[in-house]
């Protein structure tokens, strides 16, 4: 359905953008965190091929241009992050550029959150990893979980460390959900996934996630 609301810019698109409100059934993509989109959203007001398909939840709309992590963040990174609306291309053989996320292992062609340092510009989050809350409670287990780098488990347990959802190896260096208490722990993606997204932020968690 079509807003009234007057038509605004962002710096990810050369064109103003106009309010909607997207039906999950339409199935389309979030241009900036490229996950399913529905609810309130921004649209290119233009009709041609090339910018059809771009569409923003409004919550990566109003995301913010730098990012300071808490001290004690899992990650240990200090530096101010800079939101890209593409990732840099690093390779000229690559057809499309794109980044590994520091959280979750995986790629991503869309936002990121890249550190504004130089001498460390290789780190990279999804806009929806770097909101991830310090605590949250699982459906599948009795205690908070609480976030962690799987780095730290291996220093602890000398071993690496393996999902307890889906049984897979978590990367060195990944970020997991943990009790310590229990040794049970989750790789992102079950977190979110097999969780069905029914994880609550606990008041003693952190910075809360992109809805």
């Amino acid at each position: 359905m079509r807003s009234r609301r007057p038509c605004v810019k962002h710096f990810s698109h050369s064109h103003p953008l106009r309010p909607v409100e997207v039906k999950e059934e339409e199935e389309l993509i979030c241009s900036g965190c490229e996950l399913d989109l529905s609810g309130s959203a921004y649209r290119c007001r233009k009709s041609s091929s090339c910018c059809d398909d771009f569409y923003l939840h409004r919550s990566c709309f109003e995301l913010p241009k730098v990012l300071q992590l808490p001290m004690d963040h899992v990650s240990g990174h200090q530096h101010p992050l800079l939101l890209l609306d593409t990732p840099p291309k690093e390779d000229d053989d690559d057809e499309y550029p794109k980044f590994v996320c520091n959280a979750c292992g995986d790629y991503g062609t869309g936002f990121t959150y890249r550190c504004s340092s130089t001498s460390c510009q290789s780190f990279n989050l999804h806009v929806t990893c770097a909101f991830l809350p310090n605590t949250i409670k699982h459906v599948d287990h009795q205690h908070p979980l609480s976030l962690f780098s799987s780095s730290t488990s291996l220093e602890i347990k000398g071993i690496s460390f393996t999902c307890d959802v889906c049984r897979k190896q978590v990367p060195q260096n990944c970020w997991i959900y943990y009790c310590s208490e229990c040794d049970y722990g989750t790789d992102l993606a079950c977190t979110t996934t097999t969780n069905n997204n029914t994880y609550s932020v606990l008041p003693a968690g952190g910075g809360g996630r992109i809805q």
